[in-house]
């Protein structure tokens, strides 16, 4: 979604007003009143619509922007609503439940962070989904880590770590396919480019869960929490190996290439009906539990805070919250203002080190200002492209740089979709996981790192004008 072409460029103090109020908004409403930045965002819209219309920019266009944005998203809002089903029925049916009992009763404490890293990791990969991975995995690794006695800081890092380091490197994830195609890079070009950054991002990250382990976890690891946890699943669920079979179902479809809707909605389907049939449960208490989520009474606090969750309205807060970033988002790409601010940047382009710092800040810019990851690759994507052309520099270069500053930093803040999202999914605040979401900041290091140190940075041949990975 680009600005028109019959749209001027606005000035870049214009540009700047709805930044400073929304910055403003949020930071005094989330560090102050310690309040959501839903009214903070929507703040932000309205005042970039005035901004736009004063200075010209018909209603309709203003209108047209966060249409377009909106639009853009609602498979992705539609996903959000079913898996707040699925957690809700896979907790309810006993699957959650049955993967944290299998958990609890053989994995190893002092091992846990980093097996979970890797799991999610492949999970990930196999599915193309992190939040799907979040969704259902880390649900589960969340209430094993509660029975091992590890900081749920800690798994909630290793899990967002895996899920996204596993995401970015799936040829089925949606938004690894969006970044090379917004600059026509063949897809496994991007792919194969970006290991050279998330593969040391991520063999640092597994050492660092190992020695954190070893830390937290005293004696051989094997508490005695864990034992109350096993004694309290088994009396409140009915465990049986069939329970396993809706994951394995679901990760078969998604292997198969089946897409994210239809695969979800098939787990939501094995998981009603193994609550209906292993649990006992009736039409009536699924349908309840599809819409306000699963509420459980064990006489355990924690437990019953671990397993009292999901639902569609438990996504409510996170597709709202999409709703008004993308508004925000798509007057300010549609109307120039974004287009006016990395003009403004074109100064610090001079060195291929500067350029891939540049486009990093970039991306983590238009994360915190329009709550989208999308909008933090496709924004910075097409305002750089030209720097990296004037650099001879191959634009695999450029969409590596675009993930590492726009998908993996999206969840290190509150108030991104992908934050809010997994803050909603397992209850642990973004600011708490962030510093053990190892992954998802290092990679963005690495890349400038190697940008100034010019490592793994190819150019363009000079008798080829077009190289083919671009084409």
């Amino acid at each position: 979604m680009q600005k028109p072409d019959d749209i001027p460029t606005p000035p870049l103090w214009l540009a700047l007003i709805p930044v400073f109020v929304t910055g403003a908004a949020l930071g005094y409403s989330i560090f102050v009143l310690d309040t959501q930045p839903h009214f903070s965002l929507f703040l932000g819209g309205v005042t970039a619509g005035l901004c736009a219309y004063f200075y010209g920019v018909p209603w309709k266009t203003i209108k047209e922007g966060f249409k377009l944005a909106i639009a853009r998203t609602v498979p992705s809002l539609i996903i959000l609503l079913i898996i707040g089903m699925l957690i809700a029925v896979w907790i309810a049916s006993g699957i959650v439940p049955a993967l944290m009992y299998i958990g609890l009763e053989f994995i190893v404490a002092l091992w846990f962070l980093p097996l979970i890293l890797l799991f999610c990791s492949l999970m990930a990969l196999i599915t193309g989904s992190s939040w799907s991975t979040i969704g259902t995995i880390g649900v589960a690794a969340l209430g094993v880590s509660e029975g091992l006695g590890i900081p749920a800081a800690m798994t909630a890092g290793a899990v967002v770590s895996g899920a996204f380091f596993g995401d970015k490197i799936s040829p089925m994830s949606d938004s690894t396919n969006l970044t090379p195609s917004v600059l026509g890079v063949h897809l496994f070009d991007h792919i194969k480019h970006m290991l050279y950054t998330t593969i040391p991002s991520l063999g640092i990250s597994v050492l660092a869960f190992t020695i954190m382990g070893f830390v937290v976890v005293s004696g051989n690891g094997h508490n005695g929490e864990a034992a109350v946890y096993t004694e309290h699943i088994q009396a409140h669920f009915n465990l049986s190996p069939w329970l396993l079979v809706p994951p394995i179902i679901v990760i078969a479809l998604v292997v198969k290439r089946v897409p994210a809707i239809p695969s979800l909605i098939a787990g939501v389907v094995l998981g009603g009906i193994a609550y209906l049939v292993l649990q006992g449960g009736t039409l009536a208490g699924l349908s309840d539990q599809i819409h306000t989520g699963f509420v459980i009474d064990t006489g355990r606090p924690e437990m019953d805070a671990l397993f009292s969750r999901g639902g569609m309205e438990s996504m409510y807060d996170v597709v709202s919250l999409a709703l008004v970033s993308l508004a925000l988002g798509g007057i300010l790409n549609y109307t120039g203002m974004l287009h006016a601010i990395v003009l403004s940047l074109s100064r610090l382009l001079e060195s291929a080190g500067n350029l891939t710092a540049t486009v990093i800040g970039t991306s983590v810019f238009v994360n915190i200002i329009s709550a989208n990851q999308y909008l933090a690759v496709i924004l910075p994507g097409q305002m750089f492209e030209e720097s990296y052309r004037k650099h001879k520099l191959k634009l695999k270069n450029l969409t590596r740089t675009l993930e590492a500053g726009g998908t993996l930093t999206a969840p290190l803040i509150p108030w991104n979709s992908s934050g809010v999202f997994v803050f909603a999914t397992i209850g642990v605040p973004v600011l708490q996981y962030a510093p053990y979401a190892l992954l998802c900041w290092l990679t963005a290091i690495i890349a400038i790192v190697f940008g100034y140190l010019k490592i793994s940075m190819p150019s363009v041949e000079p008798a080829a004008e077009e190289p083919e990975d671009q084409q």
